[in-house]
């Protein structure tokens, strides 16, 4: 080995030994022992177990269930359902032919008030036109029979007269009388009678067609020469202000002593009294159909509005929720809190609905467990 490798050799070793001599960097300095970091939620676990145990005893927490305070019965969801409007059976009335008709004039347009029995359409009925000629026909020779018969008659009494001409006669007369009175019958039904016969057979055939009812024009479907089928499309609706009657959906059965009011869209409240409930459960979302009018008539409200229907209890009740009312036999109880120690106390259940419960027997306010079941075995003796 030459001397230039040696003195490299040699610079090497020095260098790695004055590395390994050196004192290692201090290593930064370590939190004191018993203050580790701690993370977020431990350190907000401990913040609310230090508020804990400030809180006074009645608002402590019953070690298997929290304790919530009973809350006033208005504006509780329990006591609203919803509500509709229904149109009332005097208040809605279709226009329709009452047999095969080609619509010759359309007397109304949408918008417009009429009265009752005017004219809404007129219409050339081919049945009412053919009842109408046989009608005239029919009473013609009735007429004719009539004056020969009243001639038998006569002679009858002096002995003139065949046995079997009188008989043919009272034939010819009851058939007469028999075709007048099924032309009549459907001229009835198109509410026509026996003087518009003549009527229909000395102008164009045309017949109006009037409303049932007075009120207002709302719809109007119908072209001049179209032909309407007698179970086809009204020509024309009216509808007019009718009783108030409103459907609701109710989830409990409301006590005797309930009241109840249809609140509207607007804010504007309307007493109504429960008219009954259907006897039957809705297996979609388990409520009954109960129907309501307006006291003492009530106010006229449009049909198809939707509105709410709030029910008062008409006594003092206050809203829990359902697991925090539980039975011993036959009565209700819940768990108050008294002095942080659970108690038990009787109440009346008024209604429950999903997770709330009305009772009777607590004041609003006043704190119980939210599982009776549980916060039972915790009860003072």
């Amino acid at each position: 080995m030459n001397r230039t490798s040696r003195t490299s050799l040699l610079a090497a070793a020095l260098v790695a030994f004055a590395a390994c001599s050196k004192e290692p960097a201090p290593a930064p300095a370590q939190q004191a022992a018993g203050s580790p970091t701690e993370p977020a939620s431990l350190k907000l676990a401990k913040e609310q177990q230090q508020g804990a145990a400030d809180t006074t005893p009645a608002a402590a927490t019953s070690a298997r269930t929290p304790w919530v305070r009973a809350r006033a019965a208005e504006g509780v969801s329990l006591l609203e359902a919803p509500a509709t409007v229904l149109p009332a059976p005097e208040g809605v009335a279709a226009v329709t032919p009452p047999f095969r008709a080609r619509i010759t004039k359309i007397s109304v347009r949408a918008g417009e008030k009429v009265a009752r029995g005017q004219v809404i359409a007129e219409v050339v009925m081919p049945e009412v036109v053919q009842a109408a000629g046989a009608y005239a026909a029919a009473t013609t020779r009735l007429e004719a029979y009539q004056r020969r018969k009243d001639q038998l008659d006569g002679l009858k009494k002096d002995g003139l007269v065949k046995l079997s001409d009188l008989l043919e006669s009272e034939t010819k007369l009851a058939e007469a009388r028999a075709d007048q009175q099924s032309a009549l019958a459907t001229l009835r039904a198109a509410d026509l009678g026996a003087a518009d016969a003549r009527r229909i057979l000395d102008g164009s055939g045309q017949v109006g067609l009037r409303s049932p009812i007075s009120g207002m024009v709302h719809e109007v479907k119908a072209s001049i020469g179209e032909t309407r089928e007698a179970a086809g499309e009204p020509i024309a609706r009216v509808a007019a202000d009718g009783e108030t009657r409103v459907e609701a959906r109710l989830a409990y059965a409301p006590p005797p002593t309930a009241k109840f009011e249809l609140i509207l869209p607007d804010g504007t409240r309307h007493p109504v009294d429960l008219l009954g409930r259907a006897p039957v459960v809705d297996p979609r979302d388990g409520t009954t159909a109960a129907w309501f009018a307006g006291r003492n008539g009530g106010a006229r409200l449009p049909a198809g509005l939707s509105a709410r229907l709030a029910v008062k209890m008409g006594e003092a009740a206050a809203a829990v929720p359902a697991r925090a009312v539980a039975l011993d036999g036959k009565q209700a109880y819940v768990v108050r809190n008294v002095a942080g120690k659970p108690q038990r106390l009787p109440v009346q259940v008024l209604a429950t609905s999903g997770a709330d419960a009305l009772v009777k027997g607590v004041e609003p306010g006043v704190e119980v467990a939210a599982d009776a079941a549980l916060a039972a075995s915790e009860e003072q003796p």
